[in-house]
């Protein structure tokens, strides 16, 4: 396939915020890109840039954006169409505010239909094809009344036009800014089999998983100001990044285990460790602060793909420097936060590292030990929690919620009959007259869920909210927690209810409190880094633990033994240096050929790669076990 657009070194900064470092992307001919990324991290800034609206910075070495051909059209069709600069349009020639010269032709003709010069221009552009292409898309959408005032449409109805002028485009390209918002299923589901069927090269920025995965061949995802290009579906795309973050898991692993070998060697003095080996002992001093360095690399991951909302919504409870002990014990250390109205927190951390005295401490039940707490005035806080409270079974839910009236009083002060309202806990019209003996568990977890959630709150806190609950009303209650006006933080290990439901995310770890935009996924590397360095940590004081209560004799070692430990170590070099020469074959492996023979060498200098590193590992462990015995004796 042809090349149609490439761009290089592309850096776009506002302010402080990075958008693009050192970017690039190549999209080659009939290419069908989805475009995934955080809010605020350059999708639509990406659009912009290549419809050339906006101009990336000034660097060295400069951008390259290099087009295939000067005549090369790309079309953008907007999350919005600009109704308000063309009033004078009608339905039916709306798509003329994308084709300005197609425009000024018309309102030429408009003063003047015999304007014969207007006319021909209006013919050499291809407006009339291009007219009944559109109308054509339009009546497939199912939109037959195009006598109507286009500014009275619905956001639906709005968003068909838009298709249609994307999917009449003459332009070789299209850029499809979320292009299913308000639309019926059944129209996605049109658009779905024209973006299908088309043989034109589209790139899509959407949030509908389900379209991305159905309608694209590539995906592109902006993170960390760089644009990593992935040939696959959107599923496809998913399941890379799962074994992503398996080979990060893996790769933290064997470096500790690199630095437990290298510790004890280096223990054995510099005779042992002989002159030739001064790269390794150059290098181990960096081991450990590699571990330290990947750790801090995700956090820093994590941070750029932030994007902080710049709320500014009442302050319902805000702690500066604030410190917390128990009995001489350090819970907290100088932690700092603030909790906005209709905000919604993940709060994580191992169990007994302070969570519950976090909420305390919120609550006003605990008081800090140093530091400011300020709480909004009147601030009325629920905790639902582990230990649900017990139902009467010879009641039914109806008469558990009824409490003199027919309508229960919803916490934004709306009144709901009890029948609709337990019906929106997924209750049919029976259930609700039944005894709760004859509901079953899950029901009857719907049924305490409503109960609770009729009451009214400033923040809410739920305390493993999905323990015990099936499929069905975790849906549910992901469902009614997003919608909820008042501010929320869960307490939870369900990564996919805190990812649905969270915008942002605390992690309590080390007596402190680190604070993240985002659901649990977005700083799960992170997480991973912290758990292998504390391991890391761990086996450095039971070694040391280990060494001082070594009292048993080691026995000596045989003549095969000797023999073995004095070449082991060139076995290791020899080993190492093959290594990472299969490792430079990897890491400049050509991609771009997909073929059944490329694809074999790759996973063959894998199978290589692990089948070493294996022997390596063993041969460490061997020489770890030799010279120990040889220096003990």
């Amino acid at each position: 396939m042809s090349i149609l657009i490439n761009i290089k070194n592309l850096n776009l900064s506002f302010g402080e915020k990075i958008i693009f470092k050192d970017a690039e992307l190549t999209i080659t001919k009939g290419d069908k890109i989805g475009l995934i990324g955080l809010n605020g991290q350059g999708k639509s800034t990406l659009f912009n840039i290549l419809m050339e609206k906006t101009s990336p910075d000034i660097s060295t070495p400069p951008c390259i954006y290099d087009k295939s051909n000067i005549g090369f059209e790309i079309c953008l069709i907007p999350q919005e169409l600009n109704i308000k600069d063309y009033a004078d349009l009608s339905i039916e020639n709306f798509y003329l505010s994308f084709y300005p010269d197609l425009y000024e032709a018309q309102k030429k003709l408009n003063l003047d239909y015999a304007d014969e010069a207007a006319l021909q221009k209006f013919e050499d552009l291809g407006g009339w094809e291009i007219q009944n292409s559109y109308l054509s898309y339009l009546k497939s959408f199912g939109f037959n009344e195009l006598n109507k005032d286009i500014s009275l449409l619905s956001g639906g109805e709005r968003k068909k036009i838009a298709l249609s002028i994307g999917l009449s485009s003459r332009a070789e390209m299209i850029l499809w800014d979320e292009p299913t918002n308000h639309l019926d299923i059944e129209s996605i589901e049109r658009f779905e089999d024209e973006l299908n069927t088309c043989q034109k090269t589209y790139m899509i920025i959407s949030h509908d998983r389900y379209l991305l995965n159905h309608t694209t061949d590539s995906i592109f995802h902006i993170s960390r100001g760089e644009i990593e290009a992935f040939k696959g579906t959107y599923l496809n795309y998913l399941e890379y990044l799962d074994e992503k973050e398996k080979e990060l898991a893996k790769n933290l692993d064997k470096l500790q285990n690199k630095h437990r070998r290298e510790l004890a060697w280096m223990r054995q003095g510099i005779k042992a460790r002989r002159t030739r080996s001064k790269k390794r002992v150059e290098g181990f001093n960096d081991i450990k602060e590699n571990i330290a360095d990947i750790k801090s690399r995700v956090k820093r991951k994590v941070n750029l793909e932030l994007q902080h909302s710049g709320r500014k919504s009442k302050i319902l409870c805000e702690v500066e420097n604030g410190s917390f002990s128990y009995d001489d014990k350090e819970i907290f250390r100088d932690i700092s936060f603030s909790i906005c109205k209709k905000e919604k927190i993940a709060l994580i951390g191992k169990n007994g590292v302070g969570k519950s005295t976090l909420i305390n401490i919120i609550r006003e039940k605990e008081k800090l030990s140093g530091g400011k707490q300020k709480n909004a005035e009147n601030l009325k806080l629920i905790v639902f929690d582990q230990h649900r409270e017990s139902l009467d079974p010879s009641k039914t839910p109806m008469e558990v919620l009824k409490d003199g009236s027919d309508f229960v009083t919803l916490g934004d002060g709306r009144k709901k009959h009890i029948n609709s309202y337990l019906q929106d806990f997924l209750f049919s019209k029976d259930q609700v007259h039944r005894p709760i003996s004859t509901l079953s568990g899950g029901e009857k977890n719907r049924l305490q869920l409503a109960i609770f959630m009729k009451e009214s709150a400033d923040l809410w806190v739920f305390d493993e909210p999905t323990n015990d609950l099936d499929i069905e009303t975790i849906e549910l209650l992901e469902k009614e927690l997003k919608s909820y006006e008042a501010a929320v933080i869960i307490i939870g290990h369900d990564r996919a209810f805190l990812d649905n439901v969270c915008d942002s995310t605390w992690l309590i770890h080390d007596n402190k409190l680190e604070i993240f935009e985002g659901g649990y996924t977005q700083i799960a590397p992170y997480l991973h880094a912290l758990e292998q360095q504390d391991t890391e940590r761990k086996g450095d004081e039971q070694e040391k633990s280990t060494k001082k209560k070594e009292v048993t004799r080691p026995k000596k070692l045989s003549f095969k033994d000797k023999k073995i430990l004095e070449s082991i170590m060139d076995d290791i070099e020899k080993n190492e240096s093959l290594l990472e020469s299969i490792m430079n074959k990897i890491n400049n492996h050509d991609f771009s050929k997909n073929d059944e023979e490329s694809l074999k060498k790759f996973n063959d200098l894998n199978f290589q790669k692990d089948q070493l590193e294996e022997e390596i590992k063993d041969q460490y462990e061997t020489w770890e076990k030799l010279n120990s015995m040889n220096h003990s004796c």
